[in-house]
């Protein structure tokens, strides 16, 4: 996999760039997986731009937007001033347990998303076990990803592969995915217990 480090990022949310943008096709799937309920906690990791937790926010979320670059925090605190005090963002690296520990209680959310991100985590074991940790019981772990089989070769550092896919599915009660488009990005849905 290749690497890109955190001075990227930044100069990539400071310019205003993001990447794919969500649609309210994407979101009505969400919606249909997760039946969301108002005044119920998400955590966006890799908000980017803020986006995907700006919507989920619209959805009746209290959402926490985390990313590990400071331009991405403020271009997300910039954007949707509207939506405080039901968008929060907040600098973290997903990837320091530590860090997330301080921030986030044990069982704190009812959902967790990583759009376009789980490929980018080099620990994914520990990410996913992280991710349990937060979600308090029949909380929601949504993964949107590409699949490295659909992508091209130079490319496919962007995707998870079948074995990432093992990892990631390890150990949840139940799961399901869906596809936004044929052939396009996939969108994994894991449960914890209730």
């Amino acid at each position: 996999m290749t690497l890109i480090n955190l001075a990227h990022w930044d100069r990539v949310f400071a310019a205003g760039k993001g990447f794919r943008q969500v649609n309210s096709a994407e979101m009505q799937l969400l919606a249909e997986h997760v039946r969301p309920q108002l005044g119920q906690r998400a955590m966006d990791v890799g908000c980017g731009l803020g986006g995907y937790a700006a919507q989920l926010a619209s959805l009746g979320y209290d959402t926490l937007a985390v990313d590990w670059a400071g331009s991405s925090i403020a271009a997300v605190r910039d954007r949707y001033t509207n939506l405080v005090p039901n968008l929060e963002a907040r600098c973290l690296d997903f990837e320091d347990d530590a860090s997330v520990a301080a921030l986030a209680a044990s069982g704190m959310f009812d959902l967790v998303t990583m759009r376009l991100v789980f490929a980018f985590m080099s620990d994914k074991p520990a990410v996913a076990a992280r991710v349990r940790r937060l979600l308090a019981p029949g909380g929601v772990w949504v993964v949107t990803t590409p699949l490295v089989g659909r992508l091209p070769e130079e490319r496919a550092h962007i995707g998870l592969s079948g074995d990432d896919v093992e990892v990631m599915a390890e150990g949840w009660s139940a799961g399901c995915w869906y596809d936004l488009e044929p052939g396009g990005l996939r969108c994994f849905v894991m449960r914890v217990p209730t």
